[in-house]
Order: structure tokens, then C-alpha cells, then sequence
């Protein structure tokens, strides 16, 4: 990636990035979406009377940002993904972080999602006080359904407004902020991956593009650049707990059910009432569920009562596998992060502590929630990635049971 700043004739400091976002490849890496692989583009954001941040970037493939002049954010009115109109200023009085997302991406954008779900998780009861907001950067795929779609793959449907409208309100808002849009080959687009943090005043704040790399120190990174410029501007200025960067591990690839190598495991364990114990996968017992997951991962959470009911029907049906839950602890601020998990959401099955990542190499995990049926000796029968509903993992663990009699 390759980034420069430089001084206009006028005192505007131009932000310049080698960034696309396309619709090809997909690269694994362990958080709660995937991305593909970019390809080289130029794209340019630029503010009037921007100066340099003074953002402690640790990452040489993070923006440092740019902190602006404080002129009143355009506004805009478009249709959210639900189909409901909307317009910028509804938000006044809340710190606003602004993004803008190709409806058909697969590259940076997913990261931006990435960013501000992590963003939002660590703001705890202060998220109240921020508004999530995205524009569609891709005047060609445009639609409500395009929105709502993208929003759902990537499990921020109830987290954010996905605005979007007809290709020409559309441009007339990337002209506003300064986003650049080229249409390449059908849906696939270039665009600027800018990210603005407005005020609850309505002024803007602070500027940065969003990397293209999926990496631990550049996911971290901007996570906490982006907690560090929006914390101070929440009315009231609540104590909000800027969290270090989490360890998070990207994995080359993933194995499926078409595996037959058997994968046991002993570890630690956080047990239910958050008691500590543990626990072994794979040395007989009979099947088991396992569940990949980590505290901060909003559809992990989403996720939990489909799980107590699958333990619950697992007590009445000898044949149904009991649950498992896998911690990814590398990513975790503490283990009592983890214990406090169990004790809040009363869960009735064991948490094993992957604290060295292992457990989740093993099995290729590279996304969460992820969930493994595993044989009594280890053996995978059936993989799936994402959030799932009680009745749809029933049905798929019923199925992989009986198609392994």
C-alpha cells in the first residue's frame, strides 16, 4: 500500500492511497468476516484546511489520519438497508463515524466493518452516544437489497445505517467528502475507503483511509486511532477504557468436513458458573459441538441461545452432541473477560481457553462464530461459518449426524 500527503496550492492537505476494493479472492484471517485480496488503484480524499494528526500510528500500513478544520459535515438524504429514509443531521448530537462501503466488496470494506464493530464493542454503555453510518461507494449496485445484504454478510444489519440511493444522489454525496468512485467491470468498483469522525455538533473532526491489509498490528491499530478520536468528542465524556491491541492471528487457510484427519484436544476451561476446569475433545464421549468464538464478537453473543438450546436438547437426546465452547483467549483482554461471558449469559456448557491459538489453527478456523461437529475420536462431520439460528443448526447437525451412521 502506498500512502503520501502533500500541500495544495490552497493549505489543503491531500490524503493519497493505493486502495480498490473489488469483488475478487478471498483471503482467511480470524474475526467475524472474510476479505479478499486487493488490487493495486489510486483513490484521493481531501478537506479544506486539514492539518496532521497527532495519532500515535504503531503501524507503518495504518493512515495516521488527518484532524480537520471543523466545517459543518455536508448533509445528505438517502434510504437506509431497510428502506427507510434517513439524512445525516437526524444524527446531530451524536458523535458520527462515517464510512464508505462498496455494496459489492470484498476486500477493504469488510475491514472497515471489522473496525467498527470492535470500535463499538469497546465503547460499552457509550455507544449509545455514536451513530454508525455508512454510504454506498458503488453508484452501480445501489439497490436497498444491495445494502441489506452486504450489511447482513457482514453482521453489522443492526449495528449501523447503510445508506444508499440513485447513482446520481449517490455522487453528488462522494463530491461532498471528496470520494473518489470509477466504475471497472460491471459491479466492480475503485473507490476511496474514507473514514470521517463527526461531531455531535455536526463538524468534522477527523479523517483517515482505511488500510488494505488484514493484519494483527493494522486491525488493532486502527481500532484504537479510531476510539482515541471519537471518546473525546461523546457528550458527557464518559470513562471508556481504550483497550491495547488484540492479538488477533490470520490463517493461511481452512479445513472442511472433508477432512478425515482426527483433531483431539485437552485444555483448560472455564466451566459453567465460571468455575475452572477442563475439558477433552476427541478421546470418546461422543460428539461434540464446537463452538469458535470470541467476547467481543457481536454475533457470537447473537448466537448464545441457539447454543443453550442445543446443550438443553443434548441432556433429553443421548445422539445429539453436547456443546463446547472454543475461546479464542489470544484475543481477549483477560481471562476474566471470559468468566464474566459465562456468569452473564448463564452458559450451561464448557468454555475451553485456546490461549496459544492451537486448538483454532487445528481446525482451521478463520472466522467466527464458527461451528465444528466433531466425532467422539475427533473426526470433523460438518464446518460452518457464521451466525446460526437454533432451528437452522438443529437441522444441519441432525443431517451431518445421519449422514455419518
Amino acid at each position: 500500500m502506498k500512502r503520501s500527503t502533500q500541500r495544495l496550492r490552497d493549505g489543503v492537505i491531500a490524503v493519497a492511497v493505493v486502495a480498490v476494493v473489488l469483488g475478487g479472492g478471498v483471503a482467511a484471517w480470524k474475526t467475524v468476516t472474510h476479505l479478499g485480496n486487493p488490487r493495486s488503484g489510486v483513490g484521493t480524499v481531501s478537506s479544506a484546511k486539514a492539518s496532521k494528526s497527532s495519532s500515535n500510528t504503531s503501524s507503518p500500513s495504518v493512515d495516521s489520519g488527518s484532524s480537520l478544520s471543523g466545517k459543518k459535515a455536508p448533509n445528505f438524504h438517502l434510504t437506509n438497508q431497510f428502506g427507510q429514509p434517513g439524512s445525516l443531521s437526524e444524527f446531530r448530537h451524536k458523535v458520527v463515524v462515517l464510512s464508505f462501503i462498496d455494496s459489492k466488496g470484498t476486500t477493504v470494506c469488510p475491514l472497515t466493518a471489522v473496525v467498527m464493530q470492535n470500535v463499538r464493542y469497546d465503547l460499552g454503555s457509550a455507544a449509545s452516544e455514536v451513530a454508525f453510518v455508512g454510504v454506498n461507494a458503488n453508484p452501480v449496485a445501489s439497490s436497498v437489497k444491495d445494502v441489506h445484504t452486504w450489511s447482513q454478510q457482514h453482521h453489522v444489519l443492526h449495528m449501523w445505517n447503510y445508506f444508499t440511493g440513485s447513482a446520481s444522489q449517490l455522487k453528488s454525496v462522494y463530491q461532498k467528502y471528496f470520494i473518489e468512485s470509477k466504475v471497472i467491470h460491471g459491479t466492480d468498483i475503485q473507490h476511496t475507503p474514507a473514514v470521517y469522525v463527526i461531531g455531535p455538533d455536526g463538524h468534522e473532526k477527523w479523517l483517515y483511509l482505511n488500510s488494505t491489509k488484514a493484519s494483527t498490528s493494522v486491525i488493532g491499530t486502527e481500532t484504537r486511532d479510531l476510539l482515541k478520536q471519537v471518546v473525546p468528542l461523546i457528550p458527557g465524556h464518559p470513562s471508556v477504557n481504550i483497550p491495547p491491541t488484540r492479538k488477533l492471528a490470520y490463517l493461511p487457510g481452512k479445513v472442511g468436513p472433508k477432512e478425515s484427519k482426527s483433531r483431539p484436544f485437552h485444555l483448560l476451561a472455564i466451566l459453567p458458573g465460571g468455575k475452572n476446569g477442563s475439558i477433552s475433545v476427541g478421546g470418546g464421549g461422543g460428539p461434540k459441538l464446537l463452538e469458535f468464538f470470541a467476547t467481543w464478537c457481536p454475533d457470537c453473543e447473537e448466537e448464545i441461545p441457539a447454543l443453550l438450546k442445543s446443550e438443553k436438547w443434548s441432556k433429553n437426546h443421548k445422539n445429539f452432541p453436547s456443546v463446547v465452547g472454543v475461546d479464542l483467549r489470544l484475543s481477549e483482554p483477560s481471562t476474566k473477560h471470559v468468566v464474566n461471558y459465562v456468569k452473564k449469559f448463564k452458559l450451561s456448557f464448557p468454555v475451553a481457553l485456546d490461549n496459544q491459538d492451537k486448538v483454532a489453527e487445528k481446525y482451521g478456523v478463520n472466522g467466527i462464530p464458527t461451528q465444528v461437529l466433531v466425532s467422539s475420536s475427533g473426526h470433523i462431520l460438518w464446518y460452518h461459518q457464521g451466525l446460526l439460528k437454533w432451528k437452522s443448526l438443529k437441522t444441519d447437525v441432525d443431517k451431518a449426524l445421519q449422514g455419518n451412521q
